[in-house]
């Protein structure tokens, strides 16, 4: 072969020209080299080994999968049901505050015709006993649902209707006795309500903002509208003091005035 530089014959397996000096190829191949004395032996893998493995790994993924889309699944259902409880429960509330909301529009009418109005049917008696032995009220509307509240059996939730001779609708109470099924106390505050900062007048939106929790029961007259709040709160030497809370509106909606009063065991 002629060498690439100057020309000179030289040898197929001569690595440099002898005439010029000029390097024709690398005596060894550097990368086969550096293969050959440090890099990793090629192992032949065993065919059937590697379709085991294989397998197997199809098989624990389906599997962890299937158990993955089943509690997600199951979660999901679980979801559903709370929020279907969470409606059907809020409706039901929802319902027995809107017929006394309803009724009261019917102040001074009688209990006939709120009824044919309102295509409702009011009892002279409830069918829980606990409810005929605790309030007053000459007819009343209420859930079949039932609470148990302090061993006592009552309606979830209740409208109570007085009237006068002529059987003219003097006052429409709502009570929710659901609030009471956990704590007969009511609702646990962190401290005690204080509303001394509101003047009359005060929007009740922003009065009821502070008070934060729902109330126990609305009774509705001709003038003014009544909220009572049912709560407890530990004071300062640690007690758990327990408070009802009354406050009055005007039919405008504007603050009249409230009264706080604790409560204390009886028959110590």
């Amino acid at each position: 072969m002629d060498c690439p530089k100057c020309g000179k014959k030289i040898g197929d397996n001569d690595n440099v020209c002898s005439n010029c000096g000029v390097v024709i190829k690398e005596n060894v191949d550097n990368t086969k080299l550096s293969t050959k004395l440090f890099g990793k032996k090629n192992v032949k893998k065993n065919p059937l080994a590697t379709s085991k493995l294989g397998k197997t790994e199809k098989l624990r993924s389906k599997f962890g999968m299937k158990h993955l889309k089943i509690i997600l699944v199951v979660a999901a259902v679980l979801i559903l049901i709370a929020l279907i409880v969470t409606l059907v429960v809020s409706i039901s509330s929802g319902k027995g505050r809107k017929l006394a909301r309803n009724t009261a529009e019917y102040l001074g009418k009688t209990v006939a015709v709120a009824e044919s109005k309102l295509d409702e049917h009011f009892k002279d008696k409830s069918a829980f006993s606990g409810l005929n032995k605790a309030l007053e009220f000459d007819y009343v509307r209420e859930s079949e649902d039932s609470v148990k509240v302090d061993g006592m059996t009552y309606p979830e939730w209740a409208v109570l209707v007085k009237v006068n001779k002529q059987q003219q609708i003097q006052s429409v109470k709502y009570c929710d006795f659901k609030l009471l099924k956990k704590d007969v106390r009511g609702v646990k505050c962190d401290k005690f309500i204080n509303l001394e900062r509101f003047d009359e007048g005060a929007d009740y939106s922003k009065v009821n903002a502070e008070i934060d929790i729902d109330p126990y029961s609305i009774s509705y007259s001709e003038k003014f509208v009544t909220y009572r709040y049912r709560y407890w709160f530990e004071n300062d030497s640690g007690d758990q003091q327990q408070v009802v809370l009354d406050v009055s509106y005007d039919s405008d909606n504007h603050f009249l005035y409230y009264s706080s009063n604790m409560v204390y065991p009886e028959n110590l």
